[in-house]
């Protein structure tokens, strides 16, 4: 006895199952074989974890160039930079001197120390912070002052976050004070 296959219109065999069952039991064969399951994403997708976006202990991205600062945003620069362009908007009177005093208190006092000499409570734990009243910084200008106590120094972090552009500068005018200048 022999057995007869017939054969539809479209040129598969009667199997019992649809030509749509058919071509979707072929796809996800095929998509077994090359490991893409539909439920963990397709291989050219990324995921959220690879976005692109400022990770946790990251710089985040330069401004382009030649763009305007918004919002009171400062441009970014380093210290030598910020020393020749940069100039003191404020002028020092005891208001200042004193809003200058009790930011230092809190900020800079904990490392440098109430004089500046750099024996402040927490300096024996880590490398010495530098005697603010050598002549070496008594020379550098007020701009690099500022952008030090906004980005930081070698060792010390960076109070941009914590501080506003003019309490820096008020903390610029009272360090002169403790350097012994009559600002």
């Amino acid at each position: 006895m022999a057995i007869k296959i017939f054969r539809t219109a479209n040129r598969f065999p009667v199997c019992g199952l649809s030509r749509v069952w058919r071509r979707g039991l072929l796809i996800g064969i095929a998509y077994m074989l090359i490991g893409v399951s539909p439920v963990y994403g397709w291989f050219w997708r990324k995921d959220m974890v690879k976005q692109p976006s400022v990770k946790p202990q990251e710089a985040p991205r330069p401004l382009p160039q030649n763009s305007i600062p918004r919002q009171g945003k400062e441009f970014p620069m380093d210290r030598v930079e910020a020393g020749k362009r940069l100039r003191n908007p404020i002028e020092p009177n005891p208001a200042a001197v004193e809003s200058g005093k009790k930011l230092y208190e809190i900020y800079c006092t904990l490392c440098h120390g109430a004089d500046g000499k750099g024996g402040g409570p927490v300096a024996a734990k880590f490398v010495p912070p530098p005697d603010l009243t050598l002549d070496v910084f008594r020379v550098r200008p007020d701009g690099f002052l500022y952008q030090t106590i906004a980005d930081g120094g070698p060792l010390m972090p960076g109070q941009r976050d914590a501080l506003q552009p003019r309490e820096r500068w008020e903390i610029v005018i009272y360090l002169r004070r403790l350097q012994g200048g009559e600002k």
